[in-house]
């Protein structure tokens, strides 16, 4: 359905329009409805009769506000997945796997979906920052309790060192 106005981006009216702008409007709303259903560019093209290098050229010159009318169609399309994963989780039993939906939803909202993962591991850092600094700080000397150590495996005494600082976390 057309309005008077074409959108809320610009003043035109769409019956104020020449024939060839009217057919260019129509065309993009075409590719809009598409690319808000399969989120391809080049399914949108092929569905709305035009190239990809004309829809390229629709997000260069931004007329009728393209880039915006995008932007809210990539929107539809996300807030689609949301709904779909919300159908799913209400729907599937215990031995569902949803890994293709979630994959889906990490893709497209990576902020609110994908997981953050943050290493910290200060604990083996600071058994580097020890081994290093006994190795530069202090000259190697042989005695009697040094040859006890020499039979633990290097292993050992990481864990040893790991025990001592407080476990491994």
């Amino acid at each position: 359905m057309i309005t008077d106005r074409i959108d809320s981006t610009t003043s035109d009216s769409y019956k104020a329009l020449s024939p060839s702008k009217k057919r260019q409007w129509r065309r993009q709303d075409k590719y809009l409805k598409s690319y808000q259903e399969t989120r391809s560019k080049s399914v949108a093209a092929i569905a709305s009769g035009v190239t990809y290098r004309t829809a390229m050229k629709w997000q260069k010159t931004n007329e009728f506000g393209f880039i915006e009318r995008l932007e809210e169609a990539d929107l539809m399309f996300c807030e689609g997945l949301e709904q779909l994963a919300l159908e799913r989780v209400k729907m599937q039993d215990a031995k569902a796997n949803p890994v293709l939906l979630i994959t889906l939803l990490n893709a497209n909202l990576p902020n609110k979906y994908r997981p953050t993962v943050v290493m910290n591991d200060d604990a083996a850092k600071d058994v580097l920052r020890e081994l290093r600094s006994l190795s530069k700080d202090k000259p190697v000397t042989v005695n009697e309790s040094d040859s006890v150590i020499d039979d633990v495996s290097a292993i050992d005494q990481v864990n040893k060192i790991l025990n001592e600082k407080g476990g491994m976390a």
